[in-house]
């Protein structure tokens, strides 16, 4: 027997609201990574690397625990008919990359982290968006 639409739709919005936690939480330690980032530019030394990249590895598992997320909402939109997402996956894949990169200097890991806090924001902007627009149905 197929769901009724409320059933449907209330799998959608818990599916959305999975995703934004993943994705606030990597916002958060991107957010951090930044600042240790911003300190190692300014002359911090091994201990500021090291805070730099546990904020980058934390934001990593988050980002791909939010791609997991996102494949789970995308798939719970199929069921709802009139609701599409506009969320690039593969933008956040390229977030994954980036970071198993040789990176070089301390400008280029910070440039790299503007990116990857420019396509998260991207991201949780859209997922409220949809989940709004499934509140309102």
């Amino acid at each position: 027997m197929p769901k009724d639409r409320a059933t449907e739709i209330g799998e959608a919005i818990v599916a959305a609201n999975d995703a934004l936690d993943h994705l606030e939480r990597a916002a958060d330690k991107l957010d951090d990574a930044r600042r240790w980032g911003m300190v190692d530019m300014l002359g911090g030394g091994f201990v500021t690397s090291l805070l730099k990249y546990r904020g980058i590895d934390d934001a990593q598992d988050e980002i791909n625990a939010a791609k997991r997320a996102l494949q789970v909402f995308v798939g719970e939109l199929d069921d709802v008919e009139g609701v599409g997402l506009n969320v690039e996956l593969g933008g956040l894949l390229q977030f994954t990359d980036l970071f198993l990169d040789n990176v070089i200097t301390d400008w280029i890991a910070q440039r790299r982290i503007d990116d990857a806090q420019y396509q998260v924001a991207r991201a949780i902007r859209e997922v409220e968006r949809v989940r709004d627009q499934l509140c309102r149905m």
